[in-house]
């Protein structure tokens, strides 16, 4: 028992000997290492790895680790090419019992106020690129002399960066980008594993292209490739970026911390293009953009990313584009983009109501679009795109170059296999009821040179409807080039036979239009009241269009009809032929040639279709001039004109500068035969007109012989002056003439 006691009291006396020792060594280590001998020791450390100038405030060795004070490390070439790197307070805890087994371990890391600047100095070096390992420097190392352990390896169990500052410049500083406020965290770090980091900033942005302040929190996992940042790599788990109300969600994995081999996974929330304005002005706001989805494989250097894929998802749109875009030395890029949408249905008025330049009332059915693209700053090409919708389908291709001298060159094929399918997308064509098919093809181009097109079309079984007339069964062709258009076209017009052809030259600058019709049988309904046209609602007062250059054109050819049927006439086999020149709305220049030919009808309110019709004015004049003398001379009581049968009708007048001349314009009926000559000004619908009648029927007298008279006035107020000596003339006249002098005499 005496001796455990003895060995107790040995054991007891030989631990507190130890601890004595232990703390004697501590103070004789802290007696050694002083202040200024610490600071010694950083700065030959630091200058003989690093090999820069090295300031330090002060540094001292504590009971758990080194403390630093304002550290300030210079740019390669001392502290005049500036500063690299600085911290206001920097301390490390090292394990000091694992330097016995050859292991340096770090407990701890702290540093506040860090600020480190990234230069580029040229495409391939960097202001700390003599702090990394040249490219193939390890296969260049000696192997370890046999015996020797392996060196010391370096392993930090936690890592606590606060307040830190990292600027990049590029070479030609027209970029920077600038991550402030910068937390970070690091936990188990070593040389080659993978060990977790979590980080916060504020990622500052200025460059010719985009500029604004963007916050960043990055969460995952990272590998340092052994001090070499080249190969290093990184697992992104989370990584929020926002710009405003946009938020930006980042994973993924990237390899090469210099220049990112990475690939990645975004996500961005639904936002207004509102929120992009402030980094582009140019994009139009108050447009509500869809969620976005992206998962990319790139590579990131100073100067450029490189996208070896990226598909996306937005909204109703999927597609993946490839190729790159540079910044450096200039701006530029080369993608190519495969996009697929299938747009919903959707009404206009719903985006009119925020876009007023957006129709109304139009209704896009379920629409499929597929797109191949090819982009650069100097061409677009559309390599395929093709749209449908229903029976609607339109392929596209082509390529615009936006750099001076602009061109653009392409091509579409179009098919419309119901032409009520664009009825519904329109709905003020329903009252039309569109029916058939429609299909063409259309090339155009355009350079220094001007603009060249060409194209054809083909329609089948083709029907309409309006102002009570109805098409239908129309079948035809149409093309068009750079200088002329031609269609042909056969069907029916209310059930009666119909085909027409036309052609037009010059039509971008003055067309020429020749236009040959033959239709069975023309049916006119009644055109509506004077009363309903003066009901609609006047311009309103100083609102009035400018009068803007006339559009006129030229036009020549022949129309038939068969037999026409109206309110106000019914006409056997009609033949208009004409060669007109600078038809418009001002009739001043108006030239050429006309001619009609009717073959019996009869006339019903006379009056009533002239007035409705300029044209039918014009080449009925000499029945309304009849009737107006008919009701001139109410003595001879003339029939009533407004009425008329007829066996035949002819007119052929000569225009000259808004100046009509009557070559011929004849009547046959079984009340008169009349004939007019003379002129008509257009312009000013002045008269002078000479017209010879032979009444065939009158109430009182009978007149075989001729009757003239001449018109002056207007169209409106015409002034009818029969010629007394033809009245006098006729034997019934003269006879009575006679009587009456004779009684005078007597």
């Amino acid at each position: 028992m005496s001796s455990m006691k003895k060995t107790g009291r040995i054991l007891a006396w030989t631990l507190g000997l130890g601890l004595s020792l232990i703390v004697l060594l501590l103070l004789a280590v802290r007696a050694y290492f002083t202040p200024e001998r610490v600071r010694a020791l950083i700065m030959e450390y630091a200058g003989k790895n690093l090999k820069r100038e090295i300031v330090l405030g002060s540094a001292y060795l504590g009971p758990r680790g080194i403390y630093i004070k304002d550290l300030k490390v210079a740019e390669a070439g001392g502290f005049s090419k500036g500063q690299f790197m600085s911290a206001r307070e920097f301390s490390v805890r090292p394990d000091f019992g694992a330097l016995l087994r050859k292991e340096l371990k770090i407990r701890s890391i702290r540093a506040d106020g860090l600020t480190l600047s990234v230069l580029q100095v040229n495409k391939e070096t960097y202001n700390l690129s003599d702090l990394l390992p040249a490219a193939g420097e390890e296969k260049r190392k000696p192997a370890p002399a046999p015996g020797r352990g392996k060196p010391i390896g370096l392993s930090v169990s936690d890592i606590t960066v606060k307040n830190a500052r990292i600027v990049y410049s590029s070479a030609d500083r027209s970029m920077s980008v600038t991550l402030s406020g910068l937390d970070l965290s690091v936990r188990s770090l070593t040389a080659g594993d993978l060990f977790p980091f979590r980080t916060e900033f504020t990622l500052e942005l200025k460059s010719p292209y985009l500029n604004g302040e963007f916050p960043v929190l990055a969460e995952g996992r990272l590998a340092l490739g052994g001090w070499d940042p080249r190969k290093g790599r990184a697992e992104i788990e989370r990584a929020v970026l926002q710009a405003g109300k946009i938020v930006c969600e980042l994973k993924g994995g990237l390899t090469d911390l210099i220049e990112p081999d990475a690939e990645l996974s975004l996500r961005v929330k639904a936002f207004s293009s509102s929120e992009l304005r402030p980094y582009f002005p140019q994009v139009p706001p108050r447009l509500l953009l869809p969620a976005l989805e992206a998962d990319s494989s790139l590579k990131l250097t100073s100067g450029k990313v490189s996208f070896r894929k990226l598909d996306f998802r937005a909204g109703p749109a999927r597609g993946s584009i490839s190729g790159r875009v540079a910044w450096d030395p200039a701006f530029d890029y080369s993608l190519k983009a495969d996009v697929r949408a299938q747009v919903p249905e959707l009404d206009t008025k719903d985006v009119a109501k925020k876009f007023r330049s957006v129709p109304k009332g139009i209704k896009v059915p379920l629409t499929d679009i597929t797109a191949r693209l090819a982009l650069s700053p100097a061409r677009t090409r559309v390599l395929s795109a093709d749209i449908s919708a229903k029976s609607l389908k339109v392929s596209a291709s082509g390529e615009f170059s936006g750099t001076p001298p602009f061109s653009m060159s392409g091509g579409l094929k179009f098919t419309a296999g119901d032409l009520r399918d664009i009825a519904a997308i329109y709905p003020q064509l329903k009252a039309y009821a569109p029916s058939g098919a429609v299909s063409g093809s259309a090339e155009a181009s355009f350079t220094r040179k001007g603009l060249s097109a060409r194209g054809k079309a083909a329609f089948s079984d083709v029907g309409a409807e309006a102002s009570g007339s109805s098409l239908t069964g129309l079948n035809g062709s149409a093309e068009f080039s750079g200088t002329h258009v031609k269609a042909e076209a056969a069907g029916k017009l209310d059930g009666a036979p119909l085909k027409i052809s036309v052609g037009v030259r010059n039509y971008l600058s003055h067309p020429l239009v020749t236009l040959n019709t033959d239709l069975e049988t023309l049916k006119v309904k009644a055109s509506p009241p004077e009363s309903a046209k003066q009901d609609s609602p006047a311009p309103a007062a100083g609102k009035a269009r400018p009068a803007g250059k006339q559009t006129a054109f030229d036009i020549s050819g022949r129309t038939r009809f068969g037999s026409i049927i109206h309110p106000n006439l019914t006409a056997g086999e009609t033949v208009l032929t004409y060669d007109m020149k600078n038809v418009s709305a001002d009739p001043s220049k108006l030239s050429g040639s006309a001619a009609f030919r009717v073959n019996g009808g009869k006339f019903e309110d006379l009056y009533a279709l002239a007035k409705r019709n300029k044209a039918a004015k014009i080449a009925l004049y000499p029945l309304i001039a009849l009737g107006k003398a008919s009701k001139a001379a109410k003595a001879l009581k003339l029939p009533d004109f407004n009425t008329i049968a007829f066996s035949g009708m002819e007119g052929d007048y000569v225009f000259h500068n808004g100046a009509m001349k009557v070559q011929r314009s004849s009547l046959t009926s079984d009340l008169a035969d009349a004939d007019m000559s003379g002129g008509i000004d257009l312009a000013s619908e002045a008269l002078d007109l000479r017209i010879t009648a032979r009444l065939k029927e009158t109430g009182v007298l009978s007149l075989p012989a001729p009757i003239g008279m001449t018109v002056k006035g207007t169209f409106d107020e015409p002034s009818v002056k029969p010629d007394v000596k033809s009245i006098i003339g006729q034997p019934a006249v003269k006879d009575k003439v006679e009587k009456l002098l004779r009684k005078l005499i007597k």
